[in-house]
Parts: structure tokens; C-alpha cells; sequence
């Protein structure tokens, strides 16, 4: 027969195991163009953002989407929520008139405030 102490113990390191199995991202940033925030939800999930340093000093951060399916710019006082877009290389993210285009560690954004964004290197 086990005892009450065991059993406790037993269920708790199980509860605690289980835990330290999930994963959680920061919560992403207002999509654009909204106006204001939304609840987010597990497919909004990013990764750490990146920042980038372009040509003349400008920069902007792109946090991607764990799932892939988006990133969130901010560029210019503003956030952009956008959708991946089909690219011949590296990754494309595009929507709104505006338009990120990544290879490697380098990257160009067009349409956002204070574009174009030019020679962008992350890292």
C-alpha cells in the first residue's frame, strides 16, 4: 500500500515535470494597423526579437512568429503585423504596402514609417 506522503509527492514531481516540458513566447505587439492591442493567442507566440542596422543609421526589430506564419515590425514609431509571403530565397514578409525581405543576417523593409530601410544587418 503506498502511503498518502508518497502519493503527494509522486503527483506533484509528475505536475511539476509536465510544466517544465511547455513553451511560451513573449506575447507579440498590436497587429497594424489596428489602432490598439488584442488578446493574443498561442499562434502569435514570437521569438526573441531582432534589431537591425541599415544605411544611414536607421533601424527597425522584427520579432518572428514561432509557427513562422508572421512577423511583427517596428519601424518608424510603428508596428506591422505582417503575413509571410512566397519567395524565390531567404523569407519574405509581406502585407499593407509593406514589404521585409530577410537572407541570412540581412534585410531590407520597404512601406514602413521612415522607409526605405536599406543594407540592414542583425546580429
Amino acid at each position: 500500500m503506498t502511503s498518502p506522503v508518497r502519493l503527494v509527492l509522486s503527483v506533484g514531481l509528475l505536475g511539476l515535470s509536465l510544466a517544465a516540458c511547455s513553451t511560451v513566447g513573449p506575447p507579440a505587439a498590436a497587429p497594424a494597423f489596428s489602432g490598439g492591442r488584442v488578446s493574443v493567442s498561442p499562434e502569435d507566440a514570437t521569438d526573441a526579437p531582432m534589431s537591425y542596422t541599415c544605411q544611414g543609421g536607421k533601424r527597425f526589430v522584427a520579432a518572428y512568429a514561432l509557427s513562422g506564419e508572421h512577423v511583427v515590425v517596428q519601424a518608424g514609431g510603428r508596428s506591422y503585423r505582417l503575413p509571410h509571403a512566397a519567395s524565390a530565397s531567404g523569407a519574405r514578409f509581406s502585407g499593407g504596402g509593406v514589404d521585409l525581405f530577410t537572407q541570412g543576417v540581412e534585410a531590407t523593409l520597404d512601406g514602413a514609417a521612415g522607409a526605405p530601410y536599406r543594407a540592414c544587418k542583425t546580429g
